[in-house]
């Protein structure tokens, strides 16, 4: 698990779920360039995630490598929410279903301005 090194008391925290470490990296930078104080945090599985989550009272966005009958209702799930993270989901399984009330899909291939979109929608959302 990576935690991003840019991290103060104002900070948002974000969590990339994904199991491909290039792909992992790539949303972590680009999430940092978008929001220079960001927390990233990267897991490469569910308990990483679960585990790192214990350590947040506050989750902005996640990105998660799952599809959306296999992640709704999951601990995971449950635990973000309560955060008031909003979830973006990735990968295969997430593209066939396409985005919903509950999950954003990344459809791929993504390219930063398809992540900053997804980052910029999150913050809209809060406000």
């Amino acid at each position: 698990m990576y935690q991003g090194q840019f991290m103060t008391n104002r900070c948002r925290s974000y969590l990339v779920l994904v199991r491909e470490t290039l792909v992992a990296c790539d949303l972590a930078q680009t999430i940092v360039e978008f929001d220079p104080q960001a927390r990233v945090i990267c897991a490469t599985s569910v308990e990483e995630a679960e585990a790192a989550l214990a350590d947040l009272t506050s989750v902005e966005i996640a990105f998660v490598a799952e599809g959306p009958t296999r992640f709704a209702g999951t601990p995971l799930h449950v635990g973000l929410t309560i955060r008031g993270g909003r979830v973006v989901l990735l990968g295969l399984e997430a593209e066939d279903h396409g985005p919903s009330s509950v999950f954003d899909v990344l459809m791929q291939p993504f390219n930063t301005d398809a992540v900053v979109a997804k980052l910029r929608a999150g913050h809209a959302a809060d406000r």
